[in-house]
């Protein structure tokens, strides 16, 4: 995974999820039914986490046009509730990846700005 800072684009995953979404290319049903299939991974939840900041107005610069993605009411409510299971303490495998690098304080300051 390459990870450059604590927020929730900057990952690889998620920042190619934002690209996606800015290009059309995004495909939140697919997306659902792949996270509906286990337990959420670390990808499928750095994933929730940049989708709900999308859901929240924050975009990275460079693909402003994200913004213009219409989530229904259906999947915002979805992402709402999965992405709780990303920033809690027990069960979440990006939660754990965080706290074993020693840096959980940062990257939860940091995802709380935009995840409500």
């Amino acid at each position: 995974m390459g990870t450059w800072n604590w927020g929730p684009f900057d990952n690889d995953i998620a920042f190619d999820a934002v690209r996606q979404l800015a290009d059309g290319t995004f495909r939140m049903d697919q997306f659902r039914f792949d996270c509906e299939q286990s337990r959420l991974d670390t990808e499928q939840l750095q994933v929730l986490v940049a989708l709900a900041a999308v859901v929240n107005g924050y975009v990275p610069a460079q693909f402003e046009s994200a913004r213009a993605y219409e989530f229904g009411f259906k999947d915002r409510r979805w992402i709402e509730a999965r992405v709780r299971e990303a920033v809690a303490p027990t069960g979440s495998e990006l939660y754990d990846m965080w706290k074993d690098a020693g840096e959980l304080e940062q990257w939860l300051a940091a995802t709380n700005k935009v995840v409500r």
